[in-house]
């Protein structure tokens, strides 16, 4: 006989939630290298506006835009350093959450039967910090997460690789034992009828002949 089917509300003031103090920080090369990429961007800039007010009659036009993007970058710089202390990202038995954002704060879970793939990529500034970026390819989007030391992505890519395997091979037996399972049959049988009692005569009473 089939259990009933029960859908219980659930008291969500009880879930578990994620602890946010476990979150894993990002490698300190990676706000490193992207204030060297803003710098680098600050001193093109610095040089394209000397350039300019040398062949230019409105000398200052060319100073002004330059050090209109110079403050610009500056303010990216310490968007970047707040934007940095915010990713993060942890690792579970049956999950990789990563967290992000500054004014708006995101925080996307994606458990390892989702996973499809994962990469490692690594650009040349990357390389040269020893970083490198971890994806997490689903059917969906999945994860893309910077700033990782080029040891710890690697470990991390075979670490999900495994359990995402390990999750799909339990998920696959769980199926194959439901779809062969042999059904269940209650067992009855019949009640057990009782002879009928044949008359016997006690002692006293003598032998029992014919009617009376």
């Amino acid at each position: 006989m089939e259990a009933p089917f029960l859908n219980e509300p659930l008291d969500v003031r009880g879930l578990p939630s994620l602890p946010v103090e476990a979150f894993e920080s990002l490698d300190p090369n990676y706000l490193r290298a992207r204030l060297i990429a803003d710098a680098i961007f600050a001193g093109i800039v610095i040089v394209g506006a000397g350039a300019l007010t040398l062949v230019v009659s409105l000398w200052w036009l060319p100073l002004l835009i330059g050090v209109g993007l110079l403050s610009f970058t500056a303010l990216t710089a310490w968007l970047q350093k707040i934007e940095v202390d915010r990713i993060g990202y942890l690792v579970r038995d049956k999950d990789f959450s990563f967290r992000s954002g500054v004014i708006s704060r995101n925080i996307t879970t994606v458990p390892f039967a989702r996973v499809q793939h994962v990469s490692i990529d690594r650009g040349p500034l990357a390389r040269s910090f020893g970083l490198a970026t971890l994806q997490l390819r689903t059917a969906g989007d999945g994860l893309t997460v910077p700033g990782m030391s080029h040891d710890v992505a690697l470990r991390l890519k075979a670490l999900v690789t495994a359990r995402a395997a390990a999750v799909a091979a339990e998920e696959y037996d769980e199926q194959y034992r439901e779809e062969h399972a042999e059904p269940y049959v209650e067992e009855y049988s019949e009640p057990h009828a009782e002879p009928p009692a044949e008359d016997v005569a006690s002692p006293e009473e003598g032998p029992i002949v014919g009617g009376r």
